[in-house]
């Protein structure tokens, strides 16, 4: 939970945009997208661990970055964000990607500690 709200008040930091995504670089919109997988991959897995030996633990997973990623979208909206309804459609399915990715990575753990 206290990684979940330290990523949501990064991902509010002006601060921390410029420095992960610095956007002076062609590609910083991309770097971002990535780093938002990356991190939403972190914050599943963390969930992933609280949810073992659960059913539908990927589906859970899926959903939960997905809204989490939306909730994070709405605080960026409130904040200022310049990004339009497409990028914050993009970065929910960057959501749920780091949530599939989160759950196979937990499947992996799983299968060489049995």
């Amino acid at each position: 939970m206290i990684l979940a709200v330290a990523f949501y008040l990064a991902a509010l930091s002006d601060f921390v945009y410029v420095l992960a995504s610095p956007p002076d670089l062609d590609w910083h919109t991309a770097l971002r997208k990535v780093e938002s997988v990356i991190a939403f991959a972190v914050v599943g897995l963390a969930a992933a661990w609280w949810l073992a030996g659960r059913r539908h633990v990927t589906l859970i997973l899926i959903l939960g970055m997905a809204a989490y990623s939306a909730l994070i979208e709405i605080g960026q909206s409130y904040t200022g964000s310049p990004e339009g309804w497409r990028l914050h459609i993009l970065d929910v399915a960057c959501g749920a990607l780091g949530g599939y990715i989160a759950s196979l990575i937990a499947q992996a753990l799983r299968l060489r500690e049995g």
